[in-house]
């Protein structure tokens, strides 16, 4: 009998290149691995992967596709053509779970919620001609992943992705993840994720949690047994991971970290301003004090830590003078590096509730223009300013932050501060990717 072949396809925001300009710092598809790995071993499986070749059409019996939501347009664009020839398509990931009803227009079938509790269902539906147009995933607190099929990934990745918890408790009103992955922290089995950390081949690792450490007692102590088992094992990684200001908190766990291959960290700081912090529901940040950023930063680099603090552009409360002091801000707090956004409304957030029942956005001709909210540009109506004008502020403030002289002495005070020539040499590339992709999504 001839093996069945699932297609599943990663693909790429045709708007503009994005954060796919610079293949070192692209992210595995983890999810459509996971897929793979839960597909029974009879399926002949593909990935094909708009990270690094353009799609080009691939015979299947069955197609598996996930998007963003700036990628919603495209995985469509794809689907329709599998579509035509009589394939039936399944649509997943974060976008599709918000927006079901809108990706059913333009897919067969669409998996709502975490993949691994239906996926059984799915494609046991699918050999008995039975596909239902969609499955509902209940949030289980057990996470059942298994290892990503690693060897269907391009060979081009130079970081490896991995997950060990899902969930976050903080619920900001522009993150969708509590949304998706429910409020509370999930914990992977530590034993299991060490065993995924040994097979990987790639020295770099992207800890893709949205918390490394959590906020509660459980999570640090989670987080020390993951960092004492990788020290443990002689698991040699270098690795980054995002977390929230209280990752600071702990020497000790700061020292282990470290010791166990940690040398950035990505930290969501938003603003300095009280205002945008209240807006962002920054709960945590509202409560160190804007104050704080500076020490909080050196904490971390004293155990040779990069920082790379996140910063977003566009809120309410913002204003020229805001977003020239944001800017000053970025010169003068200590951080490493900065990853900067235009705030950016996405269904599932609180943010998007907010905008939608005002009426203030400025692409609503769906599905075309999700590939607009990709983080680059103006998407909802400012209350004070034109999006031209907001745009022209923020992208001053972005040649201030990201100029070559900023960058050149920033790599010299990484190495004072951290001590670490590994963290260095990362963060100044991190610093430059982030300027690639400035200048580059300027430039459409």
């Amino acid at each position: 009998m001839k093996r069945k072949t699932l297609v599943l396809i990663n693909p790429a925001n045709q708007l503009r290149p994005g954060f796919h300009i610079n293949r070192k710092t692209r992210n595995q598809p983890l999810g459509l691995g996971i897929i793979a790995a839960l597909t029974p071993s009879d399926w002949k499986i593909k990935i094909l992967d708009e990270n690094f070749k353009t799609f080009r059409f691939y015979e299947a019996d069955l197609m598996g596709i996930t998007a963003f939501t700036s990628q919603a347009p495209r995985a469509y664009e794809i689907a329709a053509i599998y579509r035509q020839r009589g394939i039936p398509t399944v649509m997943g990931g974060i976008h599709a779970s918000m927006v079901p009803e809108e990706s059913m227009q333009y897919v067969d079938c669409v998996v709502q919620g975490e993949a691994e509790p239906v996926w059984e269902t799915v494609i046991r539906d699918f050999e008995a001609g039975n596909l239902k147009r969609i499955y509902k995933s209940p949030l289980v607190r057990e996470i059942l992943q298994p290892k990503p099929r690693r060897d269907l990934f391009h060979p081009g990745y130079i970081c490896a992705g991995i997950q060990t918890t899902r969930g976050c408790p903080m619920n900001c009103s522009f993150c969708s993840v509590s949304a998706f992955n429910g409020r509370h922290y999930r914990f992977r089995p530590v034993e299991e994720v060490l065993d995924e950390l040994e097979e990987i081949p790639q020295k770099y690792v992207f800890f893709i949690d949205d918390n490394i450490i959590g906020h509660n007692n459980e999570s640090k102590e989670r987080a020390r047994v993951l960092f004492e088992g990788i020290l443990r094992r002689g698991i040699k990684k270098i690795w980054l991971s995002q977390s929230s200001i209280n990752f600071a908190d702990d020497p000790i766990l700061l020292d282990l970290a470290y010791r166990s291959g940690c040398r950035m960290i990505f930290l969501g700081i938003e603003a300095e301003g009280e205002g945008q912090l209240i807006e962002a529901n920054k709960k945590l940040n509202l409560t160190r004090g804007v104050n704080s950023y500076k020490r909080i930063f050196e904490a971390i680099q004293h155990h040779g830590i990069g920082v790379i603090a996140g910063l977003i552009f566009g809120w309410d409360s913002d204003t020229s003078a805001s977003i020239r002091d944001r800017a000053r801000f970025a010169m003068h707090c200590g951080a490493d590096s900065f990853q900067t956004s235009v705030l950016t409304p996405l269904p599932g957030t609180a943010l998007w509730d907010k905008v939608t029942a005002d009426k203030r956005l400025l692409f609503s001709d769906f599905p075309g223009d999700w590939a607009h909210y990709d983080y680059f540009e103006p998407t909802i109506r400012h209350p004070e300013m034109t999006s031209e004008a907001l745009m022209l502020h923020i992208e001053k403030a972005k040649r201030k932050i990201f100029s070559p002289f900023r960058i050149a002495t920033g790599a010299l005070k990484t190495l004072i501060r951290t001590r670490s020539m590994s963290a260095t040499i990362m963060l100044t590339l991190n610093y430059r990717h982030y300027r690639n992709i400035f200048l580059k999504g300027n430039h459409g």
